[in-house]
């Protein structure tokens, strides 16, 4: 094998073997046709009439040689180089018998040898593809002299010599265009490369991106969503493929409007209960698809309910001082008052009203300080069952709550999450104070208990859901429900459950309040993926 590979690198790809795949079964048809044509007796009518017998025993070798190296091409036998140079000498040595034997080369069947020349220099590199137009040359000078010397033709010198240099010339041809061709080919698969990696990188950015994406069809099939998206749907990637009309039919129905021009096409949905608030915005395609955005409105409403609050704090931070001192001396003073002795009853009642309202003001003081104080979490793994036991224990007890009023139902005993224990407690004493404030003692019973603290696992998230037997939150109030200084509480100043969103939101967590259909509801905290693990 390394006889003919002449110090060259036999450096090839599968296109390469692809190629010679191809020759092997151009030679293979050659060599069949030209059988045929001989033992049917078909034209060309000059093919073995000087040499019948030869020509019919070389083309029957041709046509085995042509299999055997059709099934080594395809299994891609030995080394390129060494076995294609191998296979075009042998097709130039049985081309040269078939020349003698049909006539010599005016005949024209030496044109079959240019065939062998620019596959030569199309598949070999450097010097072999000359080496293959010499061999080629060769031959032909040689058919002639043994013509002239056998005496069995015309004999024309001129002709072979013609013959010759259009092998080295197209052999050269052959070259320039292989290797041109071979150095575009490398240019477009690296330029394939890099547009494969550039679509993977977009990929990468698209299901990273905080916004969510989604591509519909004509036909509102949707065929492509990143992580955000499915997130903020509430669905799987089992959505691509399927009708938008099936998977958010609130999404589908704006779709339509907005491809009939109307104005007022997309506004904010809630995808599922519990899940936040999302607002498309939607873009035509060339292709006739829809580009739509799904955006988080929760987080920009946080935002500017953080510069609003911000604002608020430091405001109330820079007056805390003054409200603060003549409020401890009203207090201070009520209290010596109540103490004096000449005091009647109707007077201490009014100094007791005195107090109360000056701790209110004073609690309202801290409460809207703590909005513009961000404390460092100090987050920790734990078991939430054994949490919310304690808890409810601690509950009871601090709010002098019998403790058949509450009822805790852990579904899975044996989740735990990684949270902020001190803002935890300070979420959940807030919903079930809520829970207690707007529960019914009457109409309590064993199955609908005044609070009900329910624990457990939803799409492979845990929960906590604190329900009450209240009447729910109202129509009216549903909307601003988490809004800050919005209360229909007597008392209330509307911070409670704005701070506990605010805590919850800091510790990844989602807290929601999931409407039902008799018009009662209940909240629900969600711990993330991140934030729990099992045992």
């Amino acid at each position: 094998m390394q006889l003919f590979n002449f110090g060259i690198k036999d450096s090839v790809t599968p296109e390469s073997w692809y190629e010679l795949t191809v020759l092997a079964f151009y030679r293979l048809f050659l060599s069949v046709a030209l059988f045929s044509a001989f033992y049917f007796n078909l034209p060309p009518k000059f093919l073995g009439s000087t040499g019948a017998e030869l020509y019919l025993n070389t083309s029957v070798l041709y046509v085995l040689i042509a299999s055997v190296l059709l099934v080594l091409t395809s299994k891609r036998w030995g080394q390129f180089a060494p076995q294609a140079t191998i296979q075009l000498i042998i097709d130039i040595a049985i081309i040269i018998v078939m020349i003698h034997t049909s006539g010599g080369l005016i005949t024209g069947v030496g044109s079959l040898l240019v065939v062998v020349v620019v596959a030569g220099g199309a598949l070999i590199p450097g010097r072999l593809a000359g080496f293959i137009a010499a061999i080629a040359t060769l031959a032909v000078l040689l058919e002639a002299v043994y013509s002239q010397i056998s005496g069995d033709g015309i004999i024309r010198y001129s002709h072979a010599g013609l013959l010759g240099a259009t092998f080295f010339a197209t052999a050269l041809m052959a070259q320039v265009l292989g290797s041109r061709l071979r150095t575009t080919q490398k240019l477009a698969e690296q330029h394939a490369d890099d547009a494969n990696k550039l679509t993977m990188l977009n990929r990468h950015i698209v299901e990273r991106l905080q916004l969510g994406v989604m591509i519909v069809d004509e036909n509102n099939i949707v065929y492509s969503t990143n992580q955000s998206a499915q997130i903020l749907l509430g669905v799987s990637d089992s959505i691509n493929g399927e009708a938008l009309y099936a998977q958010v039919p609130e999404l589908f129905g704006q779709l339509g409007h907005w491809r009939q021009g109307r104005v007022d096409a997309t506004h904010e949905f809630q995808p599922q209960p519990g899940f936040a608030e999302v607002l498309p915005q939607m873009i035509k395609l060339e292709d006739g698809d829809t580009l739509i955005f799904l955006n988080d409105t929760s987080k920009l409403t946080q935002q500017a309910q953080q510069m609003k609050l911000a604002s608020l704090g430091r405001m109330a931070a820079s007056i805390a001082h003054e409200v603060r001192n003549p409020l401890g001396a009203i207090h201070h003073a009520a209290e010596l008052l109540n103490e004096s002795e000449t005091i009647e009853n109707k007077d201490k009642k009014l100094l007791d009203i005195i107090q109360r309202q000056s701790d209110r003001v004073n609690g309202i003081i801290d409460t809207v300080l703590q909005l513009s104080r961000r404390k460092i979490l100090n987050k920790s793994t734990f078991l939430l069952s054994l949490w919310l036991e304690s808890f409810v224990d601690e509950f009871c007890n601090n709010e002098n709550i019998p403790k058949s009023a509450m009822q805790l139902i852990t579904a899975a005993p044996l989740s735990q999450v990684r949270v902020d224990q001190e803002q935890l407690r300070q979420i959940m004493v807030n919903l079930c104070g809520n829970a207690w404030h707007y529960s019914e003692s009457s109409i309590a019973t064993l199955a609908v208990p005044q609070i009900m603290v329910r624990m457990g696992l939803e799409n492979d998230e845990v929960i906590i859901d604190v329900l009450d037997n209240g009447p729910g939150v109202s129509e009216t109030a549903l909307p601003q429900l988490f809004e800050p200084f919005y209360s229909e509480r007597i008392g209330g100043i509307g911070l409670g459950l704005f701070l506990a969103r605010e805590m919850a939101q800091a510790n990844g967590l989602r807290l929601n309040y999931i409407s039902k259909q008799d018009n009662k509801g209940f909240f629900r905290v969600t711990f993330n993926s991140e934030q729990q693990g099992k045992v």
